[in-house]
């Protein structure tokens, strides 16, 4: 068997996702895992808030996914670079990339177009009106208070 390439590392709840598999399937992503190890590029980047990141397809059907990140190795490593895997699981709803995506979130930008990012900068904006009522503690002095329509009315109908 050939020197592998790369380094592997997994974070810590992949490796049970891989102990969760249905054992057939365990052993083709294993069989993937040392392919890639060894030099393989059988992977395909992934787009949006996964970018950065592969999918590996792992059974003949395509419904079980692993997901990779090719990163710098450790200093200590013999190699520079590693396999770092993600997520291992099912495609079906998305479950796998769901799960990569918790597990490397805190990590990644998600970019302005985002609808959610919109909503979340909607509800962390101020309501334009707020700019204009004075609250409780702070006092609106003449020259900064907006104004009133209604008061030149009121004095012509004396």
């Amino acid at each position: 068997m050939s020197r592998a390439r790369f380094a592997f590392a997994a974070h810590p709840d992949a490796i049970a996702d891989l102990r969760e598999l249905p054992a057939g399937i365990r052993d083709l992503a294993l069989l993937e895992l040392q392919n890639l190890v060894h030099g393989s590029d059988d992977c395909l980047p992934l787009k949006g808030r996964l970018a950065g990141f592969h999918k590996v397809y792992v059974d003949p059907e395509v419904a079980y996914r692993l997901v990779i990140q090719f990163r710098q190795a450790p200093p200590t490593s013999t190699h520079k670079r590693e396999i770092y895997l993600v997520a291992a699981g099912s495609r079906k709803d998305y479950a796998v990339y769901r799960t990569a995506h918790l597990r490397t979130g805190p990590q990644q930008e998600v970019g302005p177009d985002s609808a959610t990012e919109a909503r979340v900068q909607a509800a962390r904006s101020r309501s334009t009106l707020t700019a204009e009522r004075p609250t409780a503690g702070r006092a609106t002095t003449p020259s900064t208070a907006p104004p009133s329509a209604t008061a030149p009315r009121k004095a012509a109908q004396r």
